[in-house]
């Protein structure tokens, strides 16, 4: 059964839910663990406030997609974009796939690219990059941000959600956690100033800051960066 989600839903925030739920629901053993914990890190209500601000139509880009869970919601979330997950690890975009045939999401793909080096080679309407910057080094995140202002159509929108380096007390948790969760990379935060400035270098304007809170102790930042029409 193909899921969709209409803008006109009595209950949104309630089918987004049961959405959720069947995403995880498509992955089994372990995965559908992990996937139950980044649905939890990753907030449904970070998620919905995060598709907002994405284009309804043309080409998105899920950059460090993994397992490809939020690519799914993306796309189901948007049935007229075409969602384009990117990773460098080739057995969880072979998840990914198989999740995709088995609720029957048409509108996403998944590629095999490696974030430090990738070079766009089409133009797209918007692009998102969910926890993945701070695993890059500085000076291939800058780099892969100009290449996506540039590509991206007149009027695009990039959301950069990552993590601030304030309150230090969240900053060593969510530390830890990458820790556990990534322990072979080493990992480059930065401040919410120090992302806006780079931002700002790369073209981008207007850029806005949004601090996303919750029970949990991440210091969630989401950057809304528009490239001028």
């Amino acid at each position: 059964m193909k899921l969709s989600i209409s803008e006109n839903s009595q209950d949104n925030h309630k089918a987004k839910r049961a959405l959720a739920a069947r995403i995880i629901s498509a992955y089994s053993g372990v995965i559908r663990l992990y996937a139950f914990v980044r649905f939890k890190i990753i907030h449904l209500r970070f998620l919905e406030e995060i598709e907002q601000y994405l284009p309804d139509d043309g080409a998105l880009l899920d950059l460090g997609c993994g397992f490809g869970l939020f690519a799914l919601y993306m796309a189901l979330c948007k049935p007229r974009a075409r969602v384009i997950g990117l990773d460098i690890n080739a057995p969880r975009l072979r998840i990914a796939r198989r999740a995709a045939h088995r609720l029957d999401i048409r509108n996403v793909s998944f590629e095999e690219q490696d974030l430090r080096n990738w070079r766009p080679e089409r133009t797209i309407a918007g692009a998102y990059a969910l926890d993945v910057f701070h695993h890059l080094p500085a000076a291939n995140g800058d780099r892969l941000l100009g290449d996506l202002f540039t590509h991206l159509t007149p009027g695009g929108r990039f959301l950069l959600k990552d993590i601030d380096t304030l309150p230090r007390t969240m900053l060593w948790f969510t530390y830890l956690l990458d820790l556990v969760m990534s322990p072979r990379d080493d990992f480059h935060y930065r401040s919410a100033g120090e992302w806006q400035r780079q931002l700002a270098a790369s073209g981008f304007a207007p850029i806005y800051l949004h601090y996303l809170w919750d029970i949990l102790p991440y210091p969630h930042i989401l950057l809304i960066c528009d490239k001028p029409a």
